[in-house]
């Protein structure tokens, strides 16, 4: 129904973009990446018995379950005083326990982050890290992050051609690892260097030493 430009003056990097985002909306705000296609779950499949059965994982739910999926984050990371929310970074099903449906000190990631009333903004420096560095800011100051593992995205900015895809050289990817350890010591986000594949320099070892789920 609208649509918001970012002023050319002030775009940038998708660190920029997401810091101006921030300032210039209103809250609660949901930031939502473009090539997210939908939002899934995990469900144990038991017998009439109550015997389990099989775990089904990436189940794709409706475009109304996913709405009550967010009214309810937003909800529940209010209840808990939760500045910051999302839910799991990939879809596979070893990544939710049964036991702990939601985390406080895990990250969330750039593809879906929902925003209460916070002060705390991306981090330019960062590059294609700023997601990882923006969840360890509000880990650091307010101590939790809402993260609800049942349910997860599915994205394309693996291999999606165009954005922030393009950029992702080997080169780049290395030079921002190296500044987010930098920022935070390789004690709390470790990636590994020099890497031997893309993937070591895309997805970060993060050990945040905040007791808790």
């Amino acid at each position: 129904k609208r649509m918001i430009v970012i002023p050319d003056e002030q775009d940038g990097n998708i660190a920029r973009k997401r810091k101006w985002i921030l300032r210039n909306l209103d809250r609660p705000l949901l930031m939502i990446d473009d090539d997210v296609s939908n939002l899934t779950t995990t469900e144990g499949v038991y017998s009439h018995a109550g015997e389990f059965l099989q775990t089904k994982q990436s189940i794709k739910l409706s475009p109304e379950q996913a709405e009550n999926v967010i009214v309810s984050g937003f909800n529940l990371a209010n209840e808990f005083a939760c500045v910051f929310w999302g839910i799991n970074v990939n879809t596979d099903g070893r990544n939710y326990q049964q036991y702990k449906p939601i985390s406080l000190t895990y990250v969330v990631l750039g593809p879906f982050q929902g925003h209460l009333e916070h002060n705390i903004f991306n981090d330019e420096r960062m590059g294609t890290k700023d997601d990882y560095d923006f969840s360890l800011q509000v880990l650091n100051k307010y101590k939790k992050i809402l993260r609800l593992n049942k349910y997860s995205y599915q994205c394309l900015h693996g291999d999606n051609p165009g954005g922030i895809v393009s950029q992702r050289t080997m080169d780049v990817e290395i030079k921002y690892c190296n500044a987010i350890m930098d920022k935070w010591g390789d004690t709390i986000i470790r990636y590994k260097i020099p890497p031997t594949k893309m993937a070591d320099v895309l997805n970060g070892v993060v050990n945040v030493p905040i007791r808790g789920v």
